[in-house]
């Protein structure tokens, strides 16, 4: 009930909020200095000028009263404050307000000396009366201070007895709307910092699951490039082989068994390294000889097949240059993909694979003189395509696909090797 509200909570930014708050704190504590001094003060200057007369007077027992009850309201309030009692002291408030006022009052109508506890009282009227009656009851309170002595004591009292509680009055006033707007802005920085607590758990929320998304993207991506490719192939050449046993070819048949042993033991090797690292199996070679182990590998399926594709790898620039594993990694997954998709899709007889390492860049072109497609109607399913093109926009690369029908298709690939070159987002 004292006219400081609870300060206790979140944390408040350092430098802005906690300034602010001892200094709350300070003032809370004062005013019940300020009180208990003005009250004590009065009794010794009571005491002090007519001892006889302090026996004669209940000015002793209204005092011990006053602070039994004052000390009460400060007290209830504080523990309610601190969550130790559930007992809201804003349903007794104006009666212990009440309570208070009417001691002083019985105070001031026997003596002076304690005129001046009507500072602190303004104080308590302001924040606990409402606005519009907060002031009127402090005009009440002063006319108290200044003219009951002067009904009561005429004989001690002068203009100076009036004057003096009316400055005092206007400066507790002030005090107190200044601390009330000190009070606003803890409270403004209070809920800044909730919300910035909020806004925090809710970004590290998001990006946990921006990044459970992005794994779950990568992980799809490699499965798609490397294991769900080798059984793919080990499909088409078991079924391959099935026919040739059929056909008594037995030659052809031990061939293609060999072909689906190697891709059977390449896959697993990279599944097991996959499930290891949880990441894109690191290339064992030098670019140009994992390209060369990707080409082989689709000649040997495609001679297991019996539809043979030449294929043929052309090198430009600084090919042996040491690149960064993830565009190497990428380079051979985009080799892979396309030279797959000319295998299932393209009918061709030949096909390019044509990479260049320059300064800046790094190029990759793989040609095909197939059957050729439309771009812009590119099947909704074709996850490999879209896949390729998300591996290379997280390099800042960029995949182009330039086909007729008739006249075979280009996939083009571009990835900068310069932190100079801007990467699509920062375009």
């Amino acid at each position: 009930m004292s006219p400081t509200a609870p300060v206790s909570g979140p944390a408040l930014p350092e430098g802005t909020a906690r300034p602010l708050l001892r200094l709350l704190l300070l003032l809370r504590v004062a005013l019940h200095v300020i009180f208990a001094f003005l009250l004590g003060f009065g009794l010794l200057r009571f005491l002090l000028q007519d001892p006889e007369r302090a026996h004669r007077t209940p000015v002793l027992p209204l005092v011990c009263a006053l602070a039994l009850v004052y000390l009460a309201g400060t007290v209830w309030e504080d523990r309610y404050a601190r969550g130790r009692t559930r007992a809201d002291p804003a349903r007794g408030a104006w009666w212990w307000l009440g309570a208070v006022t009417l001691l002083w009052i019985g105070l001031v109508a026997h003596t002076q000396d304690f005129v001046w506890l009507l500072f602190p009282l303004i104080f308590l009227f302001l924040h606990l009366l409402p606005r519009v009656v907060g002031p009127v009851a402090v005009l009440a309170l002063w006319a108290v201070a200044a003219f009951v002595p002067a009904w009561l004591h005429p004989e001690s009292w002068g203009v100076a007895a009036a004057v003096g509680p009316a400055i005092g009055a206007v400066f507790a006033v002030a005090t107190y709307y200044t601390y009330r707007a000190l009070h606003a802005e803890v409270q403004h920085h209070r809920r800044i910092a909730a919300q910035l607590r909020a806004t925090r758990q809710e970004l590290a929320v998001s990006e946990h699951q921006a990044g459970r998304l992005e794994e779950r993207e990568r992980l799809s991506r490699e499965i798609h490039d490397t294991v769900a490719q080798g059984l793919s192939s080990i499909v088409l050449v078991s079924r391959a082989a099935d026919q040739s046993l059929r056909r008594g070819d037995t030659a052809g048949a031990a061939r293609q068994l060999a072909t689906i042993r190697e891709a059977a033991v390449d896959n697993l090797a990279e599944a097991r390294r996959f499930v290891r690292d949880l990441a894109a199996p690191a290339l064992e070679t030098d670019l140009p000889a994992a390209l060369r182990e990707v080409i082989r590998r689709v000649d040997t399926r495609q001679d297991s097949l019996g539809q043979p594709l030449a294929i043929s790898l052309q090198l430009a620039g600084d090919v042996h240059r040491d690149l960064p594993e993830p565009i190497s990694t990428a380079v051979v997954r985009v080799c892979q993909e396309a030279l797959a998709n000319v295998v299932k899709h393209a009918a061709a007889d030949a096909a390019v694979v044509t990479l260049a390492v320059w300064d800046l860049e790094l190029t990759l072109d793989v040609f095909d003189d197939g059957r050729g497609f439309d771009p812009d109607h590119t099947p909704p399913d074709s996850y490999g395509l879209r896949g390729l093109s998300r591996r290379l926009d997280s390099l800042g690369g960029t995949l182009t696909v330039e086909s007729e029908p008739g006249e075979g298709t280009v996939l083009a690939v571009q990835i900068p090797l310069t932190s100079a070159r801007p990467t699509p987002k920062e375009a």
